[in-house]
Parts: structure tokens; sequence; C-alpha cells
């Protein structure tokens, strides 16, 4: 059986044991998460350069990458890091409205700069 298959067949049988087992299992992945924040922390806080910190944060995503696709799958991997990303990414998303303002603002300045206006 490959590990991908030994994940799934895992997967299923979470879903039928019991609530103590499922605590159990939930707190321990709630220490390891918080382990793993903490020490990632105390790591970055050695780093000065924020452009460094965020390359050794990307380094720490592929890494964790490498371990878990063969866990799971590349497929999957990929589809999990990419719902991580996004919704990264809808956090920090602008409303519709503001990006109507931030275009028409960069239209009237380009249009302004085309017609021989100084801006």
């Amino acid at each position: 059986m490959s590990q991908r298959e030994k994940y799934l067949v895992e997967r299923i049988d979470r879903s039928r044991e019991n609530a103590t087992n499922q605590q159990a299992r939930s707190s321990r992945a709630m220490f390891l998460r918080m382990t793993a924040r903490r020490t990632v922390r105390s790591l970055m806080q050695d780093v000065a350069d924020p452009k460094e910190q965020a390359a050794l944060l990307g380094d720490l995503i592929d890494i964790a990458a490498e371990f878990r696709w063969p866990l799971i799958g590349r497929v999957e991997t990929a589809t999990a890091l990419n719902s991580v990303a996004a919704d990264v990414c809808a956090i920090y998303r602008l409303p519709k409205a503001l990006k109507n303002a931030a275009a028409e603002h960069a239209w009237s300045r380009l249009t302004a700069a085309n017609d021989g206006g100084e801006e």
C-alpha cells in the first residue's frame, strides 16, 4: 500500500473514531502547531532583514511541501498550498470600490500625461 493510500484510509478511519480519540489527536496536533510556531518565530527574530525573513519563510514552505507530498501526493499538496495562499490573499484584498478608484486615478494620470499635461 502506498503512502497516499495509507493516508486516505486513515482519513476514513478518523471520521469513524470516537470523540476521546479525536480530542487526543486534536490536542496533539495543536501542541505540534504551537511548538512549530514558537520555533519559527524565535528563529525569525535572529534575522533582521525583512527580505531575508521572507526568503527564509519561502524556503520553509518549500521544505514543508517536500515532506508533505510523499504522504498525500503532489497534486493534493499543491492544492492545499494554493488554498492557503488564496486564504492569505483574501485577507489582503481591497474592496472593489477602492480598486476602481485607484484604477480611475491611474487612468486620469496617464491620460493627462498623454495629453501633454504634467503630472
